[in-house]
């Protein structure tokens, strides 16, 4: 087994981890970078991966730090299926939906300072055209209830408590007669906030000894 980080590593966004077994290749998360200029520009280089080596990606919640270049992968290539509960995938719609929109803004404004400069142009990250292919692959889970991902890995939603349909995902590989678990935990907890249960503990929470 074999888990490589393609974000949020020395960054907080662009959530995307590989997870890659002898029977099975899968991605948790595929999200936008944010902050500096260096950081965004990452967004629209290329993946460090092959996105048709993957059939499946598993996704935390509909944060764009954490959804937000799902078209742009499926627009790589990607065709497999997209696993998250149904309150993401609603939200995830709406999400990506509005940074096509803003990425097409910023490009047409971005283009008529390249037309100046006689620099080339650039095309936007993805459109709303590819939105809509990516929703064609997504996959409603329930929490708490096992998918079988492939052969040998399985994965276990858990409400985390951050957005409304947020996850901490656990996933079980099995190789070689050993079983290993790994949780990505995407971001957990929301305290004291209306419709999100409040999983954080806190200090005052009575405890059994």
């Amino acid at each position: 087994m074999q888990i490589k980080l393609f974000g949020a590593a020395k960054t907080v966004t662009g959530s995307c981890y590989s997870l890659v077994t002898a029977k099975g290749s899968i991605l948790i998360d595929c999200g936008m970078f944010q902050g500096s200029k260096k950081e965004t520009a990452l967004n629209y280089g290329r993946f460090g991966f092959n996105p048709k080596d993957y059939s499946v990606l598993l996704l935390t919640h509909a944060h764009l730090d954490h959804c937000g270049r799902i078209p742009k992968l499926v627009k790589a290539g990607f065709k497999g299926r997209i696993y998250c509960t149904s309150a993401t995938k609603d939200l995830a719609h709406i999400i990506m939906l509005d940074s096509a929109k803003i990425n097409w803004h910023d490009i047409r404004l971005e283009n008529k300072r390249r037309q100046r400069l006689g620099q080339p142009l650039r095309e936007p990250m993805y459109t709303e055209k590819d939105v809509e292919n990516a929703m064609k692959l997504f996959n409603v889970i329930e929490y708490d209830k096992v998918i079988q991902i492939s052969e040998n890995i399985s994965a276990t939603f858990y409400d985390a408590g951050h957005i409304l349909g947020s996850s901490f995902i656990q996933v079980e590989v099995t190789e070689k007669n050993k079983k290993k678990i790994i949780v990505f935990s995407g971001d957990v907890g929301q305290e004291n906030t209306p419709i999100i249960k409040n999983l954080l503990w806190r200090q005052d929470t009575p405890t059994n000894s």
